[in-house]
């Protein structure tokens, strides 16, 4: 079945004003009410359930709707669309085609929705205000209020790119670490760029990793091994690897085989 790309839509309102939860939920109706990927279900994630109490939260929602999603009961939204609560902690099995609202987020809370599974659409209400800046960058979300901005290029370096696009494509994206074999195949494309001058941030590789479908601690691995790597005083040696000299000139010629 062709998976419709999640629409992601960041809204810098501070938490305590009056709006905070009206605009998101308003974004998370209309993404829920797609053609391409209709839904009926809405969750509304936090660290904690106690963030649904005594907070600018609880103010937001009201104390019955408060006290129903405390009690893990879903409240309607209105056209037949359900809103029900969960954490961190509850949310560990995908999202079952839902629209998240992130009310409190920042980049570990958006960094966990990025390795769910079954996420139509995510509306982030930042805290702090700048809580989800990695996060934008990766995905360049809609931003309330704003125009639309062109993607960030987040590898600078189109031979880095070309190589770990073919590295992608040699390694299971649905493990969410690195198996040994995978890591092997990591290690290799690594030492290659390295040892033909090549380097980049290693944030950027693990925020690259994430944006083309790697999970979050996969793409940890990734950039666990290319600070090792690309840190390397020397060039590493190639000569157990196979055809390393045409794979690198597949890459540097603007290809992404293996």
């Amino acid at each position: 079945m062709f998976m419709v790309a999640p629409i992601r839509v960041l809204v810098p309102i501070d938490d305590s004003e009056p709006e905070a939860l009206g605009v998101p939920l308003g974004y998370a109706k209309t993404i829920a009410q797609r053609k391409a990927s209709r839904t009926d279900k809405v969750i509304l994630l936090t660290h904690t359930k106690q963030q649904l109490r005594s907070t600018s939260l609880e103010r937001h929602l009201g104390a019955q709707v408060s006290k129903a999603l405390v009690a893990n009961k879903s409240v309607s939204l209105g056209d037949g669309i359900m809103l029900r609560h969960e954490t961190m902690q509850t949310l560990r099995f995908g999202a079952g085609n839902s629209v998240i609202i992130a009310f409190y987020a920042e980049d570990r809370i958006l960094e966990f929705i990025d390795g769910l599974s079954g996420v139509l659409g995510v509306v982030a209400i930042p805290w702090p205000q700048d809580g989800a800046e990695a996060w934008s960058r990766r995905w360049t979300p809609h931003v309330h209020g704003q125009a639309a901005q062109a993607p960030v290029k987040l590898l600078s370096d189109p031979v880095i790119e070309n190589g770990l696009r073919a590295l992608s494509r040699m390694i299971n994206l649905a493990h969410g670490s690195l198996h040994p074999r995978d890591k092997q195949y990591a290690d290799e494309t690594l030492r290659i760029l390295r040892a033909k001058g090549h380097s980049a941030p290693t944030g950027d590789i693990r925020s690259w990793a994430i944006r083309e479908g790697w999970k979050p601690g996969a793409a940890d691995d990734l950039a666990k091994l290319a600070e090792k790597i690309f840190g390397l005083k020397n060039k590493p040696s190639l000569s157990a690897f196979h055809d390393p000299n045409g794979r690198y000139a597949r890459w540097k010629n603007g290809g992404d085989g293996v």
